[in-house]
């Protein structure tokens, strides 16, 4: 018997206040979204947001650059080495980092086994680099393909610059430059713009932790909101008396 006027000042209060009947939709609508949110972020793998300088942001941003032939001195043909290490500085040059990426360029001759050495020079703020050495220089060296034959992974990217430029999130595979300079079979002069692929494995994901964290936020929120709405609905129903002809039926 209590629920019928509950009910029936329930009904009444939905049919003559359209904005309460508004604002518990929108409040029902934001705890299905974060109550799905967390669903997903618990069993699916999640981009770190706070991550916003990685291999990948780097490696895209050179799609958008031209590498051009090189014809200075750095020996012949590149070998893997049989254990991954960087390439030793030289002498009075600033620490290079080789590493295997996924660039590619449109080159003549495609099908020859020797390989082509491409460079340029920019600066981390045209990478998207931040910090304060943002305006230093950063030299970029490309032998492609690599390795040199007939099934090539990709290109040898060697980056010789201050370390505090580079990502420091999960960098690529790391490649050795031999002391011989590449036969390039590109005219010189020529420049060639690359491209990339952006590869899943060098995106910086959340650890389990975090996502069991977020997730357990999330849901908080939702059923925090499906509360609320609960509640303005209660309240509504309890404080608005039903319809006169309603309590004569009663």
């Amino acid at each position: 018997m209590l629920s019928c006027p509950l009910l029936g000042s329930l009904r009444l209060c939905l049919e003559r206040r359209p904005p309460l009947v508004c604002f518990c939709l929108c409040l029902f609508s934001l705890a299905a979204a974060f109550l799905a949110l967390a669903a997903y972020i618990q069993w699916h793998e999640v981009r770190d947001p706070d991550i916003t300088q990685d291999w990948n942001s780097l490696l895209e941003s050179l799609s958008h650059l031209r590498f051009c032939t090189d014809n200075g001195t750095w020996g012949g043909p590149t070998t893997l080495a049989p254990t991954p290490r960087a390439a030793p500085p030289s002498p009075g040059a600033p620490p290079a980092l080789s590493v295997l990426v996924g660039l590619t360029f449109n080159l003549p001759g495609g099908g020859r086994p020797n390989a082509t050495r491409l460079a340029l020079t920019v600066t981390g703020h045209q990478l998207g680099l931040g910090g304060p050495d943002a305006q230093q220089p950063i030299r970029l060296v490309v032998v492609t393909p690599w390795p040199p034959g007939p099934s090539p992974q990709g290109s040898c990217l060697s980056l010789a610059g201050l370390p505090s430029l580079l990502p420091q999130t999960r960098a690529p595979p790391l490649c050795i430059v031999g002391d011989l300079a590449a036969q390039s079979r590109a005219e010189p002069g020529c420049c060639y713009p690359p491209q990339y692929q952006p590869d899943p494995a060098l995106a910086t994901m959340l650890s389990p932790e975090d996502r069991r964290l977020c997730s357990q936020r999330l849901l908080l929120a939702g059923l925090t909101a499906l509360s609320l709405c609960a509640l303005l609905l209660g309240a509504a129903g309890l404080c608005l008396p039903p319809a006169r002809h309603a309590r004569g039926r009663l």
